[in-house]
This record gives structure tokens, sequence and C-alpha cells, in this order.
């Protein structure tokens, strides 16, 4: 099945926060913080502030990434949408956006994302305990810099 990305619309919450609500569910550790309604309302006022695409796949919000000027904010895809080459679509979006590199945080635990960073080419450079974090749990930072000459 083919899918399209483009920037977010206002009316993209409800469907973005159902993309992060499911794969942060997958993932088993990490505590939910937030109901639906609150990351709905949070993710309307993201897109005043971040840069957000979605990507749609049979008419369905499949997967999202929120941008700040060199970071990656948030990038989740649906577990039923997974392994499609649609996160790897969406890094090279941010890729694009940010020229010069990027940072982004990932859970310890979280060896999946890990993994799929590493594989596009970005690399730790700093370990947490997570103190700093909402869902209190140790993290790592990931930079990708842009070795392209052009």
């Amino acid at each position: 099945m083919s899918h399209t990305s483009r920037r977010a619309k206002p009316s993209d919450g409800a469907g973005i926060a159902t993309v992060y609500l499911r794969s942060t569910a997958k993932l088993g550790f990490l505590r939910r913080c937030h109901d639906a309604e609150d990351m709905w309302r949070h993710f309307i006022q993201l897109h005043q502030e971040q840069e957000i695409w979605v990507t749609v796949e049979a008419g369905r919000i499949a997967a999202f990434l929120a941008l700040t000027p060199g970071w990656i904010e948030h990038l989740y895809v649906h577990p039923a949408h997974q392994n499609k080459g649609i996160g790897q679509g969406l890094v090279s979006i941010a890729k694009q956006s940010s020229a010069d590199g990027l940072n982004l945080w990932t859970f310890q635990q979280n060896a999946g994302a890990q993994k799929f960073y590493e594989q596009n080419g970005f690399r730790p450079d700093l370990v947490t305990d997570g103190r700093r974090n909402e869902e209190r749990l140790p993290d790592i930072r990931y930079t990708w810099t842009n070795t392209n000459d052009t």
C-alpha cells in the first residue's frame, strides 16, 4: 500500500495522538503520563510551535515527525505500519530540513529506535539517568552530522 507525507494540519491532532499512544504502548516500558484527550490537545499546540509532518496510508495517519531547529522532537510510526520505510522517509525529511545536523533523544530501553537511528547515520553522544525527562527514564542523545560536501 502506498503512503504519502505532508505537513500536518490542526485537524490531524487526534490521528497523531493515536499514533503516539499506540506506539508508546507497544514499547511496554513507558508509563502513560497523559490520556488521549491530553495528547490530542498537546499535538494541536505543537502544531503552532514545531514543524510537524504526517505520513498517511489508506486515509489514516500512520506516522508523524515533529521538528524544531536542529532537533527531532518526536518520530513515531503506528505499530501496524512499522517496517515499511515510513520512518526512513520521515528521517529524510528531517535531514533535508536541518542540513547542518540533527539531535534527538531516545530511551536506553528502546533498542529498536537506537538501531533505527544508527542505521540512519545518527551516533550516540550523551547518556543520562533520565532525571531531566518527564518519564524519568534513562535516555541517550543521538546526533547526526551532514557529511555531504554539496
